[in-house]
């Protein structure tokens, strides 16, 4: 089991932060969205995550979420939609509570393709645990009164802080930034110090699963290339390398390669 992102608080800024142990790689994360209601309270084996990237294909945010989220426990379930009402949204479902409170706590504010992930306890339970229960048809008919009741009040205007969303930030073909070109399974390393080897690389890159190659570039000693088998493994190697302390003074950046 891989290790897990930690959370704390820069004494100088106050601001929240991520820790990955181990690396000592720090990123300050952005302010959580403001919620159209309270969140809710009560702990649930089901976490509610929003503000994920919606340029980002299904598939590689289940399996960047799943890389994540499998660390503190058994995932049963992991739920995203394409529709426009739960675009950005995902649902992780665990077997433990334990597991469930662990990760809300850990992984709030982790920035995931550049945005920093806002996580809840889910407000409905998950079917599956009905299922096992006996309580299906009850639950089915609890959450249509439910609907029908939330589909009857005044909708409320969002006062969210804008994300990038499905139209992104870049009109008129502007060329896509590093920090937002799409998933990819080489990673670009940038500002690397002139001495930098590719055995001090591998040993950096290697510590996540799926690792192939590093590859150097023989006329530009401050970048290299470094390959994994997918995309998803390639992702979080790049949430918890991108500005890494490679010397004391010195922070490389992690980027998807262009394709």
């Amino acid at each position: 089991m891989s290790a897990a992102p930690q959370s704390s608080t820069s004494a100088s800024s106050g601001q929240p932060q991520m820790v990955v142990p181990g690396l000592n790689v720090t990123v300050v994360t952005a302010a959580r969205r403001r919620p159209l209601a309270p969140p809710p309270t009560e702990p649930n084996k089901t976490l509610y995550i929003r503000n994920l990237n919606e340029r980002i294909s299904l598939k590689i945010i289940k399996n960047s979420l799943d890389a994540i989220f499998s660390t503190f426990g058994e995932i049963l379930e992991i739920r995203a939609k394409h529709n426009i009402r739960l675009r950005g949204q995902a649902f992780v479902t665990y077997r433990e509570l334990e597991s469930a409170s662990n990760a809300l706590n850990k992984v709030q504010g982790f920035p995931l393709f550049g945005l920093p992930m806002d996580i809840q306890y889910a407000r409905d339970t998950n079917f599956i645990f009905s299922k096992e229960d006996g309580t299906l048809e009850e639950h089915k008919k609890r959450r249509a009164e439910e609907k029908e009741r939330r589909e009857k009040e005044p909708k409320k205007p969002r006062q969210d802080a804008p994300t990038l969303g499905a139209t992104g930030w870049f009109p008129g073909g502007a060329p896509i930034p590093a920090e937002f070109l799409p998933p990819n399974s080489i990673l670009f390393v940038e500002n690397l110090p002139p001495e930098t080897t590719q055995d001090i690389l591998t040993a950096l890159f290697q510590q996540f699963a799926g690792f192939r190659e590093v590859r150097l570039v023989p006329t530009k000693t401050d970048i290299a290339f470094v390959e994994y088998d997918t995309e998803a493994q390639a992702t979080l190697a790049k949430q918890q390398l991108n500005l890494f302390k490679i010397q004391a003074d010195r922070e490389i950046k992690v980027t998807y390669a262009r394709k």
